[in-house]
């Protein structure tokens, strides 16, 4: 009898050694993704390089071959990153496979692309699948349309009155694009095609952001061969807000002084965003600490007017060092322009219902 007595007394100082324990632990050390969880915000971690709310102004849930690691992993990877909410689109360009080697990426082989709409109807459907906790962790755009064809606003009718209190925003838009832009069939984009401005007048009519990759110029020059595209689309309707990815910065696109073009630019279009992920943060912002406080003086010189992103298509291993590679920019700026630029500034260009 006392051998019974000695073990549920052992038991129940275990328990309540444990309940206090627990309570006192307000953080503690995930091993596998080496950030700080945070229990007070329920399964939503505080990234330990970006100590503000994040959410992601720029990710694809499919590569170019409409492939996904799915929402159960995003959400996981978010979570382990602190990032609370996420604009999502698919990839409005699919490779085709038509040699031995199945391509992944748009430069995997010679193969030539095309436009696919079918991205959007797959996306939206696999979100409305989700429960309403997870749906409400995202704010989708659409994105498959082919720039050049004036059939393209009426596929985001469509999809609007499909998905009705659903569609935040139109993108991302694939202008032009380096080689992709070259793979693909038909006619090469321009930020100012007669198909694009039905677009964006829809857009202001339904007070959609536009989310668009353009190149500011061709490959190998220090011409802004295409920023009069741009200009002319920002122009155009200045009822629409205009996020230009990544700056206008793609491979091999190489800008002598990016930031006085920028500040340019921000100056005489006063519905331009500029979204600062993929190759113009690695290529152009985050070189050395003065090219990090160069351009955080500029984000504060124009707060409300910079975004970031991860810009992963369809696979999520690398979320955290992604996303908290941005760590280096924001310690350099104040918290009020922080919290800006990881989360306010995106949230409030998005529409919500």
């Amino acid at each position: 009898m006392k051998k019974v007595y000695c073990i549920v007394f052992v038991m129940l100082t275990m328990l309540i050694f444990s309940s206090c324990s627990n309570k006192n632990i307000d953080i503690q050390k995930n091993e596998n993704s080496n950030i700080e969880t945070m229990e007070a915000i329920g399964h939503l971690v505080q990234n330990k390089y970006i100590p503000h709310e994040i959410i992601d102004s720029h990710l694809h849930y499919f590569n170019f071959v409409s492939e996904t690691d799915g929402f159960d992993k995003l959400i996981k990877k978010m979570n382990e990153s602190g990032v609370s909410k996420s604009v999502i689109f698919g990839t409005p360009i699919m490779k085709s496979w038509d040699e031995d080697t199945r391509p992944v990426y748009y430069w995997d082989t010679d193969s030539s692309a095309y436009y696919y709409s079918a991205t959007d109807f797959i996306m939206f459907e696999e979100l409305e699948k989700q429960p309403k906790e997870v749906q409400n962790r995202f704010y989708p755009f659409v994105c498959g349309i082919n720039p050049h064809d004036r059939n393209s606003v009426e596929h985001i009718k469509k999809v609007v009155e499909l998905h009705p209190n659903m569609v935040a925003g139109i993108g991302e838009i694939m202008s032009k694009h380096d080689d992709l832009t070259a793979y693909t069939y038909g006619e090469p984009p321009k930020a100012d095609d007669k198909a694009m401005l039905l677009i964006y007048d829809y857009a202001a009519e339904q007070g959609l952001p536009i989310l668009i990759h353009h190149n500011i110029a061709s490959s190998y020059t220090n011409e802004l061969t295409y920023i009069d595209e741009m200009k002319n689309a920002l122009a155009y309707n200045r009822n629409v807000n205009f996020i230009w990815a990544h700056i206008g910065i793609s491979r091999r696109v190489e800008v002598a002084d990016l930031i006085e073009t920028a500040k340019m630019l921000l100056d005489e279009n006063s519905n331009l965003y500029f979204d600062l992920s993929w190759l113009v943060y690695d290529n152009y912002i985050n070189i050395n600490d003065k090219s990090l406080n160069d351009w955080a003086t500029v984000i504060e010189q124009y707060p409300n007017r910079f975004m970031i992103g991860t810009d992963l298509i369809g696979r999520y291993d690398n979320y955290f060092e992604t996303i908290s590679k941005y760590g280096s920019l924001v310690s350099r700026l104040s918290d009020e322009v922080a919290e800006n630029v990881c989360s306010k500034n995106i949230l409030a260009l998005v529409k919500k219902y």
